[in-house]
């Protein structure tokens, strides 16, 4: 199995399941913040990760990836970007909903 197909048989459904969970309660607010978090975790990410595999520490297959970033296959940095998004949207779930009357 190469990363890529990782990602489409794990991490694409359970993102899709997850956007359907939170779509009608997903705010401009939210997308903003996430993208914060995504800049924020490429940066912490990336150099730990690369400097890992550098290191010999661990590293991906022959032809199990697509291309490299530096160090980092593609798909391993797409998996830092999928990762955060499906937390984002599970906290976003799990939110109280301010569009919701609260009972009495």
């Amino acid at each position: 199995m190469t990363y890529l197909e990782y990602h489409l048989i794990f991490n694409l459904p359970l993102l899709v399941g997850l956007f359907l969970l939170v779509r009608n309660r997903l705010q401009k607010t939210h997308l903003k913040w996430l993208g914060i978090l995504l800049v924020i975790v490429m940066l912490f990410t990336y150099p730990w990760d690369s400097a890992a595999v550098a290191r010999g520490i661990w590293g991906f297959g022959e032809g199990r990836v697509a291309f490299f970033i530096g160090n980092l296959p593609f798909e391993e940095v797409l998996f830092f970007a999928l990762e955060t998004i499906a937390v984002v949207l599970l906290v976003i779930h799990f939110l109280p909903d301010p569009n919701r009357e609260v009972e009495s």
